[in-house]
C-alpha cells in the first residue's frame, strides 16, 4: 500500500503531497446575525464625549460592547460545537475495517517462510519495486478484501531494525496452542513464553518470536473469522487513548481490564467483537509515560468511504494530520495519514479504491 522506509536511513518516510485538498467544512453552518449599531452616532464618539451621556454613559458603551463581544463568541462556540458533532457522527457511521499492519523486516523469504511454515499464515501476494529498492509481502489467513493481515516491507540492503520497547506484539487465535507451539519449535523458531493459563485467567496463551524479534502472543480460542485478532501498543495516557480512538477513529471501547498486582491497564478498542474481528489492544504501564518506538514498526491502515471527512474529523478532535487527504502518485488511491497522541501512526484508506487496486 504505502512505501515505508528504514528509520535508519538520513531521510525519514515521507509521502508526496497532495496537490489540492478538499474540505467538507467549506460550507458555513449558518451565518451569524450582525448586531446593529445605534444610527448617526458611533460607540466611540459616545465613549469620548462623557457630557453627552454622563460618567454613566461609558459604562453603558462598555456594557454593550461586552454584550456585543458574548454574543458572537458564544455563535462562533455553537458554530465549532455543530462541527464536532456533526463529524463524530459522520465516523460513527462510517464503514470502518482495519486491513493490514505494516512492519519492517531484515529477510523476507526467512520471514515469509515463517510465517506460512510456523504460523499457518499463507502468502496472497508480493510486489518488487526495484527502482525504489523495496519488496512488499502481504501475508494472513483470508483474502485481503475480508481479512486483516501483515504487510511486510524489505528495504534493499537493510537486514535490521530496532523494534523499541513501545510495540508489544500481534495476537492468533488458535484452536490449540500447545500444538502450535511444538510446531513452532520443531520447525527451530523462539518460544518466549510456554503454554499456559493467562494470570489471573483462564485463557491458555503462549508467546513467540519472529526472526526479526516480533512477539505473537497465541491465544487458544475456538474457530474464528479472523485468527490475525490483534495489535498490541504501548501508550502513555490511557484515557486520553481511549478518547482519541473513540471520537477520531470511531472506534469502541470493547473490553478494559486493570492489573494493579503487576501495574498496568489494558483496553481493546475495534470496529467489532474480538472473537470475530481484529481489535487494537492499548497497554498502559502505571507511570510509564513515554516509549522508544524503534524503526521497524510502522503503521496499521483503515479502511473509509471518504479520506477527505476522516482527516476533517481527526483535526476537529484534536488529532495531527501527517499526510493531508489526496491520491498516491502511480495508483491513484486515495489515503490520508495521523498520529495518534503518542505518536503511533494510521493511514485511512479509501474503501473503493483499495478493493480497485486488489484487482
Amino acid at each position: 500500500m504505502v512505501r515505508v522506509l528504514p528509520m535508519t536511513m538520513t531521510s525519514s518516510l515521507h509521502l508526496a503531497s497532495v496537490a489540492a485538498v478538499r474540505s467538507v467544512s467549506s460550507g458555513r453552518l449558518f451565518s451569524a446575525p450582525s448586531l446593529r449599531r445605534p444610527p448617526l452616532i458611533s460607540l466611540r464618539t459616545i465613549s469620548q464625549q462623557e457630557g453627552f451621556l454622563g460618567p454613566r454613559g461609558s459604562g453603558f458603551v462598555r456594557n454593550f460592547s461586552s454584550v456585543e463581544a458574548g454574543a458572537a463568541g458564544n455563535m462562533a462556540q455553537a458554530s465549532i460545537a455543530l462541527k464536532q458533532d456533526e463529524a463524530l457522527e459522520w465516523v460513527k457511521k462510517d464503514n470502518r475495517r482495519m486491513l493490514h499492519v505494516v512492519y519492517r523486516v531484515g529477510d523476507l523469504d526467512k520471514t515469509i517462510k515463517f510465517y506460512t511454515e510456523c504460523l499457518g499464515m499463507k502468502l496472497l501476494r508480493k510486489r518488487d519495486i526495484p527502482e525504489e529498492r523495496y519488496t512488499n509481502a502481504f501475508l494472513g489467513y483470508g483474502p485481503e478484501d475480508s481479512h486483516f493481515v501483515v504487510e511486510l516491507t524489505y528495504n534493499y540492503g537493510v537486514h535490521q531494525y530496532d523494534i523499541g520497547t513501545g510495540f508489544g506484539h500481534f495476537g492468533i487465535a488458535v484452536e490449540d496452542v500447545a500444538k502450535t507451539v511444538d510446531l513452532i519449535k520443531a520447525k527451530g523458531g523462539k518460544v518466549t513464553r510456554e503454554p499456559g493459563p493467562v494470570k489471573g485467567g483462564e485463557t491458555v496463551i503462549a508467546f513467540v518470536e519472529d526472526p526479526d524479534g516480533y512477539k505473537f502472543e497465541l491465544l487458544e480460542r475456538g474457530p474464528t473469522p479472523e485468527p490475525l485478532c490483534q495489535v498490541m501498543l504501548r501508550v502513555g495516557d490511557l484515557d486520553r487513548s481511549i478518547t482519541f480512538y473513540e471520537k477520531a477513529f470511531g472506534m469502541e471501547l470493547l473490553r478494559k481490564k486493570d492489573n494493579p498486582e503487576n501495574k498496568y491497564t489494558v483496553v481493546m478498542m475495534g470496529y467489532g467483537p474480538e472473537d470475530k474481528s481484529t481489535v487494537l489492544e492499548l497497554t498502559y504501564n502505571y507511570g510509564v509515560k513515554e516509549y522508544n518506538k524503534g524503526n521497524g514498526y510502522a503503521q496499521i491502515a483503515i479502511g473509509t468511504d471518504d479520506v477527505y471527512k476522516t482527516a476533517e474529523a481527526i483535526k476537529i478532535c484534536g488529532g495531527q494530520v501527517t499526510r493531508e487527504p489526496g491520491p498516491l502518485p502511480g495508483i491513484n488511491t486515495k489515503i490520508t495519514a495521523c498520529v495518534d497522541p503518542d505518536g503511533w501512526k494510521t493511514v485511512f484508506v479509501d474503501n473503493i479504491d483499495f478493493v480497485k487496486e486488489l484487482e
